[in-house]
């Protein structure tokens, strides 16, 4: 009986598969949790863990279609939503560790909008703020997850540069520091690192030229040896079916017209924020969606094929999985989940110690936030709790407490501390 069900349900998402050819499937990496409701009801659960479907098995064929449906309905309802991990919980940690309440807010808008193309502030309600439109970030549509044509799709799933008979990295604490196998993380983070004004590329794809140590991460221009190169992949929706894609390297896409060098002028004041807040989007979803990116593979042209390909059609990286592991993240008990998929804990683990290094550079740090008790206190005894609130409302409401409890305003559209 086991085994009907699971082909029925293979079939099932292969047919709706089918239809990606078209309109590809979503690809959440820390995806909305907090969906706002139509005529001014209290949000509700984008996509919550249904009851029957347990903790410990992401590849059970029913709870797989049933997140797949459910994300590709509730994600396309008009007021949309937003992640507390993306958003609230970014900035309750960018103000933590040494940054102003202006730039933490913007950190996490531009977080968000990497998923969402532009970012507006709205209340539990869905109304947007009083103050929406000086809160609305610029449009950045060319990141967005499901933009495969702009090379948006790689700032949310990044694979390694490997061989095959290479061991698979551990993306749950993926290395910021290894431009030759972590290409598209180290190249957008050197691109944040470096700020405004100053000539660090980013590139589609995350690549370059060979730098002078031979990865193509960390050149000075986009790779183009003697010209530009293409960049072919595929990606799972129920292997072995899967959808292509192709871009082209060379400067990213910003927004339509808008490329990379672009970036500063476009977004304005704001732009460090931006490339920061940007740079931890792609973090958390290498980490989201590690299970995918670490089977998967990125190979370099070579004389007898000039193209960059990226492999993502692997059973890992199937829809129904990918689903319920989204599901994962929000809304259950963490401590149940198997290791590899307490990505929550992971995710804001290194979001933390990256803004830490973040703030660093800008001269802002807080040496509190060097101590490992104040990093404990707020992730482990404040947001990682408040996460597993499966209740929408509740679970909005302790975050924002979380902040409220170290002196952080809450995030705007939050309920306000001591309310």
């Amino acid at each position: 009986m086991g085994g009907h069900i699971r082909s029925l349900t293979t079939v099932l998402l292969t047919v709706v598969g089918a239809t990606f050819a078209f309109a590809p499937p979503q690809a959440h990496g820390f995806a909305e949790d907090i969906c706002y409701t139509p005529g001014g009801a209290p949000p509700h659960n984008c996509a919550p863990l249904p009851p029957p479907c347990p903790v410990d098995d992401p590849n059970g064929p029913l709870c797989g279609l049933e997140a797949f449906v459910r994300y590709g309905y509730t994600l396309r309802q008009p007021l949309g939503g937003r992640s507390l991990v993306h958003s609230d919980s970014t900035y309750i940690i960018a103000r933590t560790v040494g940054f102003s309440e202006r730039d933490a807010y913007w950190i996490a808008a531009y977080d968000e909008a990497t998923d969402l193309g532009t970012f507006v502030p709205r209340d539990a309600d869905g109304a947007p703020v009083p103050d929406a439109a000086a809160l609305t970030t610029a449009d950045i549509s060319g990141l967005v997850r499901t933009h495969f044509a702009t090379g948006g799709f790689l700032f949310h799933f990044l694979p390694t540069m490997r061989d095959l008979r290479d061991p698979e990295p551990d993306g749950l604490r993926p290395d910021v520091d290894d431009p030759a196998h972590e290409v598209m993380l180290t190249h957008v983070r050197r691109w944040a690192m470096a700020g405004p004004g100053t000539a660090a590329p980013l590139c589609t794809g995350g690549f370059t030229n060979p730098s002078a140590s031979g990865d193509y991460a960390t050149g000075t221009e986009c790779f183009a040896d003697p010209e530009a190169a293409q960049i072919n992949g595929t990606y799972s929706v129920q292997a072995p079916l899967a959808i292509p894609f192709t871009n082209v390297t060379g400067p990213q896409v910003i927004s339509d017209g808008v490329l990379a060098p672009q970036f500063d002028s476009w977004v304005g004041a704001e732009s460090w924020n931006a490339r920061i807040g940007i740079y931890l989007h792609a973090l958390a979803d290498r980490i989201s969606h590690h299970a995918c990116t670490d089977a998967g593979t990125v190979t370099a042209p070579s004389p007898e094929r000039p193209d960059f390909r990226i492999d993502l059609n692997k059973p890992a990286c199937d829809q129904g999985p990918h689903a319920v592991r989204h599901e994962y993240e929000t809304g259950v008990d963490f401590g149940a989940l198997e290791p590899e998929d307490q990505t929550t804990e992971a995710a804001l683990s290194m979001i933390y110690d990256e803004l830490v290094e973040f703030a660093r550079v800008r001269g802002t740090l807080d040496s509190q936030a060097l101590t490992p008790t104040v990093k404990s206190a707020l992730l482990v005894d404040g947001l990682l709790p408040a996460l597993q609130h499966r209740n929408p409302v509740e679970r909005l409401n302790a975050v924002t407490e979380v902040g409220c409890r170290g002196g952080i305003p809450a995030f705007p559209g939050s309920p306000v501390c001591g309310g």
